[in-house]
């Protein structure tokens, strides 16, 4: 959702930006549109985000999607340290407006009232290299068939104006580029990342968590799926619990799979690798920021 419409004053934007909508990094940032404030006709999300320990909020599956492949993914040479969600085209906007014409200007005012409409990118991902040198890019989330529409391809017009003149380097991101088997192989470990949230101990984790690779190393002729039902037994522990942890040890790339295909609990151990010091990424995620 590029564009906030609903009842837009300059009032109302104000204040909003005096909440701190659309402000600060990490933890403390807000977007400026939420789903908690803003209706929308797609399929919204409300995940916490491994890196910013807050929630994201999007508005369609492709946002999700993407959002996991930057949680899990890293550029080489790179990590990601922030993703901030619905950034606001407001702060340097004006320097923008004098290279706009008539038909641009137009999608920056609602046509009845004449109130200005608030653009938003979609994301705004910033990156550190080995150096500690900061960099950042942005990226718009859309359906290919909605490229169709002449006020859409306006607006992201603007946008790629907005971020030239930053020095942010700004792209457009559609659902033929999102590659869905990685992403729901993400979606399906993403909860699984902070096992403290499921009430286990520090002490608990770390017993857990080299029990299973123990049984995993040693078990190189069995599936996944009867070496996660083996810890559960074992360890008298709750059903459920052992794949609580194969996920959480997949999260923390401690273990290491083909995310190019759908996760199968009928793997043999023999094709899971251990990674000895975790948060190693496969190869193929060190596309996902360059897409």
């Amino acid at each position: 959702m590029p564009v906030v419409k609903q009842e837009q004053t300059m009032d109302k934007i104000s204040r909003l930006l005096d909440k701190g909508y659309g402000k600060g990094t990490l933890k403390d940032y807000k977007p400026f549109i939420d789903v908690i404030r803003v209706p929308s006709k797609g399929r919204v999300s409300r995940v916490k985000g491994w890196k910013t320990e807050r929630v994201h909020h999007f508005f369609s599956d492709i946002e999700t999607r993407y959002f996991y492949l930057l949680e899990y993914g890293e550029l080489e040479g790179y990590k990601i340290v922030d993703i901030r969600e619905h950034w606001p085209l407001i702060e340097g906007l004006e320097e923008v407006m004098s290279t706009l014409d008539k038909q641009l200007m137009k999608r920056l005012f609602n046509q009845n009232s004449g109130e200005p409409m608030v653009l938003t990118t979609t994301f705004l991902v910033t990156l550190e290299d080995m150096s500690g040198e900061v960099s950042h890019y942005a990226r718009s989330i859309k359906d290919y068939r909605q490229l169709e529409n002449s006020q859409i391809i306006e607006r992201f017009e603007i946008m790629k104006r907005y971020w030239e003149n930053r020095g942010i380097d700004y792209g457009i991101i559609t659902n033929r580029e999102i590659p869905i088997v990685p992403a729901k192989n993400i979606e399906f470990i993403h909860s699984s990342y902070h096992l403290d949230e499921y009430g286990l101990g520090e002490k608990e984790q770390i017993i857990y968590r080299d029990y299973l690779l123990k049984l995993i190393a040693e078990s190189q002729d069995r599936t996944a799926k009867e070496v996660v039902t083996q810890f559960d037994n074992q360890l008298n522990a709750e059903n459920g619990t052992g794949l609580l942890i194969y996920k959480h040890l997949l999260a923390r790339k401690v273990l290491k799979v083909n995310m190019n295909k759908p996760i199968d609990l009928e793997q043999l151990c023999s094709e899971i690798t251990i990674v000895d010091k975790g948060e190693d990424s496969d190869a193929f995620y060190q596309h996902v920021n360059s897409i």
